[in-house]
């Protein structure tokens, strides 16, 4: 079944596995490569260290340990975009980003992380 988790303040779609009584969660690569990259962009401004060369165990576990530490949840950085964008344009990704419960900014971030995995590959 696929579903989106939040993790460390960033929407992860996944797939969720139920056999008998054991539940699982796999990430897709891609979505992996852009949990690494976004933890790599935001555990710096938790006081953790964090570098390209981390693995995605180690910077999850950083990511734990800096939730563990905050009485809460990491949040994506928030950051205005310099640009502006035509009226119907921005109505389409408000409503697409509620859709899925997210701020438009996050969404617009999602879609530049994906296009930029399919380019780069």
């Amino acid at each position: 079944m696929k579903y989106s988790i939040n993790l460390f303040g960033l929407i992860i779609d996944c797939d969720i596995k139920i056999d008998g009584e054991h539940f699982g969660i796999e990430i897709p690569d891609e979505n992996q490569k852009a949990l690494k990259k976004y933890l790599i962009r935001v555990l710096p401004k938790y006081g953790r260290e964090a570098s390209n060369d981390s693995s995605l165990e180690a910077l999850v576990r950083l990511a734990l340990d800096a939730e563990k530490t905050l009485d809460g949840r990491m949040v994506e950085p928030k950051l205005k975009l310099p640009y502006e964008f035509q009226p119907e344009i921005k109505e389409k990704l408000i409503e697409a980003a509620a859709l899925q419960e997210m701020s438009a900014t996050q969404l617009l971030i999602r879609i530049i992380e994906n296009k930029y995995q399919e380019v780069i590959g």
